[in-house]
């Protein structure tokens, strides 16, 4: 049913067309602003579309997108005009091409594939840094050798997580950016139906990410927007009247043609930055959010203010976050930060699942980040509420928090952040005319074009960089100390885990509280190791956290490991 105002309009679909330039009238330099290349598939009366739908009429009017024609981004049967339901409900367009009627340059810039190419021909790229997983011996630092093209999401998706159920029709396609996933993505198994399972191991190119079939809907949250209207708000709550994660990942993917849709991050009605996504809008206003940082420190550079519009008009709640200002840490927060996934924690005293009613007694909202600053305050945070992620299989050790790409949360507490750098200031280039590429990648392919052209370092800056091999010479000394200082943790993390395994083996005894000590310093470990793992920029981010953080973490291995070794006591072999 329509929520909003339902009067009956009974005005045929013909009287709600109007006139709108031609095709020639648009083109060239003389096109208006929210002006179209080619007149819309179904040019509507803007003002019979906003009389019932008053909360779109609230964005559309104050926005650059006012004089933009309904029917640019939507298709309307006719008797939606007269009776409103569910099943005449208008198509609403996801596409690039939809927003390229207008945004040529941008969507040109989307597509151009020039520093990933730039970035192969470089050769080698070799890792920065070496960590096999302790569980199943991966080598995690593969995973830092492939950038992805962000148009291609979806195509890296289906292709790559699904154990061979979709393939590339060509491997040639992985090699271009992508824009209908489906055009490049054959299903090679469709007699296994709903199953993402085929005749090849899967695989993923970040080391968070399932290594298998993809079997979480959850995760299609930030490959596409083209859901988003069919998940409620309360992302915990079943949905019969639309998606939830429990509803399989095949059929649904079927029904997806795009991926990293434009609408992410700029509302299509009134041109405004904004986020999607359910449980980032809930840690920047929810009430279990009050302590965190960001809540703290709104209106600061850092920490753009945001408000909060209810969509509603599907029978459930949705809502999104309009920014008061473009802040990419938040907008590309959306799908880089460390939701903190409390359905799969349990208690340290029994290992029983945390409950939703644990959650809601603790305050804590489910899937939301509390922008926490490294992973030694997480780890504190978690420990508190007596939860843990899982155990360990070498050592036995429990994973008390995990993390996945927290990088909102390391921008916004960094030297960069709290400046009110955001994450294009430096993944997007500045073009002659100042505007921002669209081209999300990798920073040193273009730090002529951003760090040298910012207040930070640029013309008149304290630092003045004139030669790019500034910036690389700081980048690269960076991550050196990044490389080293992970290696020495590695070190002292693998003397502790000798000692476990000896325990684990029965081969050795430690005193009760010798082993609670070597427990924690090695609980602490594992949440920098996947903290800075997965921030995927080797310490850039934030150079003198993760130098502070690991170097925490290394003291207190090595302390508890010759505390440990002192008090070692070898088991009798039973004959």
């Amino acid at each position: 049913m329509h929520p909003q105002k339902t009067t009956r309009i009974t005005m045929l679909i013909a009287a709600a067309l109007i006139s709108l330039p031609t095709a020639a009238s648009a083109l060239g330099t003389g096109r208006a602003a929210g002006t179209p290349l080619t007149p819309p598939p179904q040019a509507l009366d803007a003002q019979t579309c906003l009389s019932c739908h008053t909360t779109i009429s609230k964005l559309h009017t104050r926005g650059a997108h006012k004089d933009v024609n309904c029917g640019s981004c939507h298709t309307v049967k006719a008797e939606h005009f007269s009776k409103p339901s569910a099943a005449n409900r208008p198509t609403t367009r996801f596409d690039y091409e939809s927003c390229s009627q207008c945004h040529t340059s941008e969507h040109q810039d989307l597509m151009n594939p020039k520093y990933h190419y730039a970035w192969a021909k470089m050769g080698g790229n070799p890792a920065y840094s070496f960590i096999r997983d302790q569980d199943d011996g991966w080598p995690r630092s593969l995973q830092y050798r492939f950038p992805r093209f962000h148009s291609s999401l979806m195509a890296d998706f289906v292709a790559n997580r699904a154990n061979g159920r979709f393939q590339y029709d060509d491997k040639t396609g992985q090699g271009k950016p992508q824009e209908k996933h489906w055009d490049v993505i054959k299903d090679m198994h469709p007699e296994n139906g709903d199953q993402m399972m085929g005749d090849v191991i899967g695989i993923g190119w970040r080391p968070h990410k399932g290594r298998e079939g993809q079997q979480d809907s959850r995760c299609l949250l930030c490959k596409t927007s083209e859901t988003m209207m069919e998940y409620s708000y309360d992302l915990m709550s079943a949905n019969p009247k639309g998606y939830d994660f429990s509803s399989p990942v095949v059929p649904m993917l079927k029904k997806i043609q795009t991926g990293f849709n434009c609408n992410f991050c700029h509302d299509p009605h009134s041109a405004e930055p904004r986020i999607i996504f359910a449980p980032l809008i809930e840690s920047m206003t929810g009430e279990n959010g009050r302590e965190n940082f960001y809540q703290k420190t709104v209106g600061s550079k850092a920490s753009t203010p945001i408000e909060v519009v209810d969509m509603g008009l599907r029978g459930f709640t949705r809502k999104i976050g309009i920014l008061k200002d473009y802040n990419a840490n938040f907008q590309c927060g959306q799908c880089h930060n460390a939701a903190n996934r409390y359905l799969t924690y349990k208690w340290l005293k029994d290992d029983k699942p945390v409950r939703p009613e644990d959650l809601q007694k603790a305050g804590v909202s489910p899937y939301a980040t509390e922008f926490f600053k490294d992973p030694l305050e997480s780890w504190a945070w978690f420990k508190a509420k007596g939860w843990h992620q899982g155990v360990n299989g070498t050592t036995g050790v429990h994973y008390v928090n995990g993390s996945d790409h927290p990088h909102v949360e390391i921008m916004l507490q960094s030297k960069h952040g709290q400046a009110g750098v955001t994450c294009t200031d430096c993944h997007f280039a500045r073009k002659a005319d100042g505007k921002a590429e669209h081209q999300p990648s990798l920073v040193k392919l273009k730090v002529e074009n951003t760090c040298m052209r910012s207040a930070c370092h640029g013309p008149g800056s304290k630092s003045n960089w004139t030669d790019p091999g500034q910036a690389l010479y700081t980048i690269e000394a960076i991550q050196q100390e990044y490389r080293i200082r992970v290696q020495k943790m590695e070190m002292a993390a693998k003397d502790a885990q000798r000692i476990f395994m000896k325990l684990k083996a029965g081969e050795a005894s430690l005193p009760q509280e010798v082993k609670e000590k070597l427990e924690t310093a090695y609980e602490k470990y594992l949440s920098a190791r996947d903290w800075y793992l997965t921030d995927l920029s080797s310490g850039f981010h934030d150079p003198e956290g993760f130098n502070r953080t690991v170097s925490v973490v290394t003291w207190e291995l090595r302390k508890t490991n010759a505390a440990a070794q002192g008090a070692l006591k070898k088991t009798p072999v039973k004959q």
